[in-house]
């Protein structure tokens, strides 16, 4: 009867020891991979400098927000750097494009960049970046 009951107790728990692998977080190991492989440069909210590879916002390789009504994403193609501001709340993406022009454009604070660095993969909310950096296209 012992060994019944022990065995009931543990199918029970193998579900939640299981499920506690990743602690409901996402795993830093994992990363999304984009199709272009872009190289660049983070400077978080404390100054700490990341350069990475493969870097991307959730997965794409372009940055999303809102102008007015309207939804825009700018590709890294024309990006030469990203200063992100909170104003009231908001998340504000100050975008120095290639051709020194610039553009503002509200962002979704919970979405993260990601990229590779030489010893790990990478990820951080876009709350969390003062500046954002495309060095370029990987070669």
């Amino acid at each position: 009867m012992k060994r019944l009951h022990r065995l009931f107790i543990l199918l029970l728990l193998i579900p939640f020891v299981m499920g506690m692998s990743s602690l409901g977080g996402d795993s830093p190991d994992r990363i999304p991979i984009p199709a272009k492989k872009f190289i660049g440069s983070f400077v978080d909210q404390t100054d700490v400098i990341t350069e990475a590879k493969e870097i991307s916002i959730d997965g794409g390789t372009f940055l999303e927000g809102k102008k007015g009504e309207g939804t825009f994403t700018v590709a890294f193609e024309n990006v030469q750097h990203i200063n992100f501001i909170l104003r009231d709340d908001r998340l504000v993406a100050m975008v120095k494009l290639r051709d020194g022009n610039n553009v503002e454009l509200g962002v979704n604070k919970k979405a993260k960049a990601y990229g590779k660095t030489k010893f790990g993969t990478f990820q951080i909310k876009l709350l969390d970046i003062k500046r954002m950096t495309i060095i370029g296209l990987a070669k």
